[in-house]
């Protein structure tokens, strides 16, 4: 992976061991500005020259065949905390107290990264910023100035932090997609931006967009839903979640968050209703960390879930269902279990009493006849999934199957 920027050249190669950087990108302290400093805004600062200094002075700290590919200062080259982003790990090097003898060294494997982000500048922003979510660990932010080029420390992590599934993409390929669509353009109507409701884009016109005009997908990625609601975009990959988030009136303000498929828990979809609810919805849940909100699910963290809201007619609900349970639930291992009994023939005679009906309380039913419907209205079922207990209240059901409940 290439990238230019001003007379440097980056080059990123993958290996089973190394990724090596052929020339560090030349940024003086005269590019710090006091906004930086006070911003504590972190310079770019070359990573070979830095590295030979850090075995000199910490000759412990990196492995033999460990390397820096990113290194960077805090308060726009004049702070003493400093980032690097070698061929294994981050690594923080933080110092403390009034003299700064004593040292704090972060150490964050690349592995337990559950996702990350890069958010350009905006028309008057002076920094740009780098998130990356790592489990245990925590977020970890860190704000640069403007001049470093942040693609390439996206393409960088895409890299070194993402490992591909491949299933899902045969469900994914159903929809019937509108070609007018793409990333530069919307295709929404005015009630679908201000609900954010998202409608269903050609995949292919929107990676060949991301892989020639971005570059920010790996080689070996592939597209397999991608929506768009005004600016936005929400994209699932072979390889991630990915959401392009644009911000501010200018537009130049935008967010690239990726989420790896291992850090989804679970997710639900949700119909659309009668005219007043023209929309259907798809709910991710995870748990990355950051700080607490007040929103829906109260008290938990900002970035546990990612709710969307599809535009009614405009996308496959039940196919992006079929989708994701494909990429979490993967193949049918499992056997169905001996002790479930599925109450087969069983005769749904309803709840039996008043108290029954007004409490909800829920009663077993026919788990083969509920396997049936399903499969098929809705199908909500993979092939090789089956249902091993089915109870009913008033009008929800919870079904117990071999993959998920």
């Amino acid at each position: 992976i290439k990238s230019n920027k001003g007379n440097s050249t980056q080059t990123f190669q993958r290996n089973t061991n190394l990724i090596t950087l052929s020339l560090s990108t030349p940024y003086s302290s005269s590019t710090m500005g006091f906004i930086d400093y006070v911003s504590d805004n972190a310079i770019q600062i070359d990573a070979k020259e830095y590295e030979e200094k850090v075995r000199v002075d910490d000759p412990k700290l990196l492995q033999t065949d460990e390397h820096l590919v990113f290194a960077f200062k805090g308060r726009g080259g004049s702070g003493r905390d400093h980032y690097m982003l070698t061929n294994k790990r981050v690594l923080i090097r933080d110092k403390k107290g009034m003299t700064g003898k004593r040292i704090k060294y972060a150490s964050v494997p690349y592995g337990s990264i559950l996702a990350f982000s890069i958010e350009t500048a905006g028309s008057a922003d002076t920094d740009q910023e780098l998130k990356m979510y790592a489990r245990s660990i925590g977020k970890i932010s860190l704000d640069l100035v403007n001049s470093v080029d942040i693609m390439a420390i996206h393409r960088f992590l895409s890299v070194v932090v993402i490992q591909g599934e491949g299933a899902g993409e045969v469900a994914a390929g159903a929809f019937v997609h509108d070609d007018s669509a793409n990333l530069n353009g919307s295709t929404s109507g005015f009630f679908d931006v201000m609900g954010s409701n998202y409608a269903q884009i050609d995949k292919q016109k929107v990676e060949d967009q991301l892989k020639s005009n971005l570059n920010v997908l790996l080689e070996d990625e592939k597209v397999e839903l991608a929506f768009k609601c005004g600016r936005d975009s929400f994209i699932m990959t072979s390889h991630r979640v990915f959401k392009i988030d644009v911000q501010g009136v200018s537009g130049k303000k935008i967010e690239y968050l990726t989420i790896l498929w291992p850090a989804i828990k679970g997710f639900s979809i949700e119909t659309a209703g009668n005219i007043m609810d023209r929309d259907s919805e798809l709910t991710l849940f995870f748990n990355l960390p950051d700080k607490p909100t007040g929103a829906e699910g109260y008290p938990r963290n900002s970035r546990t879930r990612m709710k969307l809201d599809f535009r009614d007619g405009q996308a496959d609900l039940f196919a992006v269902q079929r989708y994701i349970s494909d990429k979490l639930l993967g193949s049918d291992t499992v056997a169905t279990s001996q002790y479930a009994p599925n109450t087969s023939g069983q005769q749904d005679s309803g709840s039996g009493s008043m108290f029954a009906w007004m409490g909800d309380d829920n009663r077993m039913i026919d788990a083969a006849e509920a396997n049936r419907q399903f499969h098929s209205s809705p199908p909500l079922l993979q092939n090789c999934e089956n249902v091993e207990l089915a109870f009913r209240g008033r009008r929800d059901m919870l079904l117990f199957t071999t993959k998920r409940v």
